[in-house]
């Protein structure tokens, strides 16, 4: 199953630890100690943020207004040539990678390559600041006994096939890793699936491909936020616009993409309270027996739920469908009732 990176607009995985609440949406815990992007400023030899500063929040590192941000100023604007891509590949790793290895798996291997270079890479001032392995909270690095207590749970399924993924990307390049031992080190599948992880969870997918904003990586996330990176392809950047007035020192808030609570704890490692985009997804089967079959999968596709915007690209069984997860108490009860009633029609004659 492939991982579900936050998409650029073109301009024009519940908590079941305490320790997942605290990191909840920390996105970077060792950055420099400086407050402005000083470093990726020079190498743009551009201004990258007039308007943000780095602090520290109850997420951990943040972005904060460092002046009144009115509602449609750009807060933040990147150029691609300082955005880590596939590109970075030396010519003579790229060529080794055969076509079956996807972009994720392609720019794990950069990161992989610029952190065993050190402080002799020109990203390291970013490579450093990443977080380690062990800080990560997603369901790929769950014990077994955590992944049971999610086993009912459609997060335990794509989080099987999202390790199996990451396995046969590993697979395809362990080659490289063995025969270019100067650029990987003693790299290893724990090393490997740590940079996916840290890929999946941190890159932009854009007109521009596949890539890792620097600074932008401090953005925490809001999901009624309508703030979003996007691409403009004519300045060859990606910003963000602010979505609502700021005041000097307020923390600064985007929407990484309109997730489920399922899929910010399977690709980000944690959830948020009262997510408006919850979904639970419904799945049984209709036997080819059943005298209703017919019908059945005819209302099934008359009012099948299209999959939200996270979940695109990924295959649904025509057996299943998905509803908005109600989060007020007082229509839990009610809500339940009528998923017994469609249930129970849906099963009824599939049992003779």
């Amino acid at each position: 199953m492939p991982f579900r990176v936050r998409t650029a607009t073109a301009s024009r995985w519940w908590s079941l630890h305490t320790v997942f609440n605290t990191h909840c949406l920390c996105r970077n815990l060792y950055y420099s100690a400086l407050s402005k992007p000083q470093w990726l400023e020079r190498k743009a030899a551009c201004s990258i943020s007039s308007s943000l500063f780095i602090g520290n929040s109850s997420y951990g590192r943040s972005l904060f207004a460092s002046k009144i941000i009115q509602t449609g100023d750009c807060i933040l604007k990147v150029p691609y040539r300082v955005q880590i891509t596939a590109d970075n590949l030396l010519p003579e790793i790229r060529s080794l990678i055969g076509e079956e290895v996807g972009n994720i798996a392609k720019l794990a291997t950069v990161i992989l390559i610029e952190k065993k270079l050190g402080q002799g890479s020109e990203w390291y001032p970013y490579i450093s600041c990443l977080p380690q392995q062990g800080e990560l909270h997603n369901t790929v690095f769950w014990t077994e006994s955590e992944l049971e207590m999610i086993r009912p749970s459609s997060v335990y399924q794509e989080t099987i096939d999202q390790k199996s993924q990451i396995e046969k990307d590993f697979l395809a390049i362990k080659h490289i890793f063995e025969c270019s031992h100067q650029s990987f080190g003693d790299s290893t599948y724990k090393d490997f699936m740590h940079a996916c992880t840290l890929v999946g969870s941190r890159a932009w997918g854009s007109t521009n491909g596949l890539a890792l904003i620097p600074f932008a990586d401090f953005l925490n996330h809001d999901g009624v936020s309508e703030a979003i990176v996007m691409s403009d392809d004519d300045k060859q950047c990606s910003e963000i616009i602010a979505d609502r007035d700021y005041a000097p020192g307020e923390q600064v808030l985007i929407r990484y993409g309109k997730f489920s609570n399922a899929t910010l704890m399977l690709d980000f490692g944690f959830t948020i309270p009262y997510n408006i985009y919850d979904q639970v997804q419904i799945q049984f089967d209709i036997p080819k027996h059943d005298p209703l079959r017919d019908m059945k999968l005819e209302l099934l596709h008359q009012y099948f739920i299209p999959p939200p915007e996270d979940m695109k690209g990924l295959s649904h069984p025509v057996n299943s469908f998905s509803i908005k997860f109600v989060l007020i108490p007082n229509l839990l009860f009610v809500l339940q009732n009528h998923l017994d009633n469609i249930v129970q029609f849906f099963y009824i004659d599939s049992l003779y």
